[in-house]
């Protein structure tokens, strides 16, 4: 989905390059539920909704801001329904089994966000976790690893638009992302 589908307010988006990466490595196929925690304006939640629509997908979100711009791009983009949580991650997270978790926001509390993904993921689940710090990513590397995730694969991305300037053109480049992934052993 292009960035421009989604309606927009001061809340950060995972743009759209960052945003295919991260439901790849979510590998929703064949899954039946997706945990979004710090969803922001919902553009995972809500593209892994449309474009799966067997999936359960719940997503929380603390910001009133976020949320209030998630609820409008519920109705805009017409998607299936969201479980849409107002709350802080984990402590107002449903105790259930998911089959994927994404982790846009932490609300500084990485660790324990980690651990909830090794306590309720099913086996072989995914979990995908997106960041913009490098100290925020090395927090979640070290208690993945804590938390009992052998094998994390870290990636960075870096993508630039291309703009017209005067007569020429430049690449414009968003903020570079690092994306982390891991399944839960079975």
């Amino acid at each position: 989905m292009n960035d421009q589908d989604f309606l927009r307010n001061k809340v950060p988006m995972t743009k759209a390059e960052v945003r295919a990466i991260s439901l790849d490595k979510l590998a929703l196929t064949n899954k039946r539920t997706l945990l979004d925690i710090g969803a922001g304006t919902g553009s995972v939640s809500l593209q892994a909704a449309l474009e799966h629509p067997q999936l359960q997908v719940t997503a929380i979100e603390h910001d009133p801001d976020a949320l209030s711009i998630m609820r409008q791009n519920m109705t805009h983009l017409q998607t299936p329904p969201i479980e849409l949580i107002a709350g802080w991650a984990p402590a107002d997270l449903p105790q259930r089994q998911f089959d994927a978790i994404f982790v846009g926001g932490s609300g500084q509390q990485l660790p324990e966000i980690c651990q909830f993904a090794q306590d309720w993921l099913t086996p072989g689940g995914s979990l995908v976790l997106n960041f913009i710090l490098l100290e925020n990513a090395q927090t979640a590397a070290a208690a993945l690893r804590r938390a009992g995730f052998a094998d994390v694969e870290g990636i960075e991305v870096r993508v630039s638009h291309w703009h017209a300037l005067g007569k020429g053109h430049y690449f414009k480049p968003q903020n570079p992302t690092i994306i982390l992934s891991t399944r839960k052993e079975r």
